[in-house]
């Protein structure tokens, strides 16, 4: 038995200009793939507050199409697909125009790059159809990559198999242009259940306009705008406590790290000495490398200014 599909298809007409900014109209209506890693406080790019600032309407979210690493990302998003499209001369692989969105969790809404599906099977059944994902990424990240697809990429496409209710997706990365990895990720129900509660708590605080909890990173802001904060206030927590025991315990490990690792390489500079390049044993290789750096032309000057860091401090007890 075929069953119906669990999404619509939203479809934008227009010039290009008219279609992206209808895509950013229906794109603050509802959370996105992209939105994901975002709320679930695993991304570099965001803070759960800052997808919330967006969707409340407090912040007019950048508009960053015309930025070069977005027109090049954009531009080789094809490239990715067609790529992916010789490597399995099995499959139908289509862009996929428009938004999808969940009929059951109507603010569960998806865009993506691509759809698969096995060459004769059949049109209408969701368990022949597969999700495409492309990326692109410098060589400064492939290691994200070197255990499969990223957290911060997984998050976004579990959402994606759980709006269209397909059994798979498949994610291609060009690193450095210059490298293919492909992956798949098979439908996981826990993650799935996982990835829907994040999305749908979130945007009860949305629906509700109430602000998330703010992370590290948000703090930092706040604390680096002026007027600063006002003055310290006093507290009465044991977990306010252990952390900044803990906090100052590993500052000063690492400190002694740096301190033992600084000792240790004198002594097998000591060893490599200055006649020979290196040394090396069945284990492990010791030696220097030569490191070319490009003329840079000089930069002027700053003016003074002011700083805002964190630190943690221990207190003298009064006898």
């Amino acid at each position: 038995m075929v069953s119906e599909k669990p999404y619509t298809v939203i479809r934008f007409t227009g010039n290009n200009a008219t279609i992206n900014q209808l895509w950013h109209e229906a794109r603050n209506k509802g959370v996105g793939g992209s939105d994901v890693a975002k709320i679930m406080g695993i991304s570099s790019f965001g803070t759960p507050k800052d997808v919330w600032d967006e969707k409340t309407g407090r912040v007019i979210p950048e508009d960053i199409s015309d930025k070069p690493a977005i027109l090049v990302g954009n531009a080789l998003e094809d490239v990715v697909r067609k790529w992916f499209q010789r490597q399995h001369p099995e499959l139908e692989v289509q862009q996929v125009h428009g938004m999808l969105r969940s009929k059951t969790r109507p603010w569960a809404q998806a865009s993506l790059d691509g759809r698969c599906r096995v060459l004769g099977t059949k049109r209408n059944d969701p368990a022949n159809y597969a999700v495409l994902e492309c990326k692109t990424c410098s060589e400064f990240r492939a290691a994200d990559w070197e255990d499969g697809v990223p957290d911060y990429y997984l998050t976004q496409v579990t959402h994606y198999l759980s709006v269209t209710g397909w059994p798979k997706a498949y994610v291609v990365v060009l690193i450095g242009n210059r490298e293919f990895r492909e992956f798949t990720v098979e439908r996981d129900e826990q993650d799935i259940a996982a990835v829907d509660k994040a999305v749908d708590d979130f945007w009860h605080l949305v629906e509700t306009n109430q602000m998330p909890q703010l992370t590290g990173t948000d703090v930092d802001r706040v604390q680096e705008q002026q007027p600063y904060p006002e003055g310290f206030e006093q507290v009465e927590d044991t977990d306010f406590d252990q952390l900044s025991a803990l906090y100052d315990s590993y500052a000063q490990a690492e400190s002694d790290a740096r301190k033992s690792k600084a000792k240790i390489a004198d002594r097998l500079k000591q060893l490599v000495g200055g006649d020979r390049e290196g040394l090396v044993s069945p284990h492990w290789q010791v030696g220097y490398r030569t490191i070319h750096f490009k003329e840079q032309a000089a930069r002027p000057a700053k003016p003074a200014y002011d700083q805002r860091r964190f630190y943690v401090k221990q207190l003298k007890e009064n006898n």
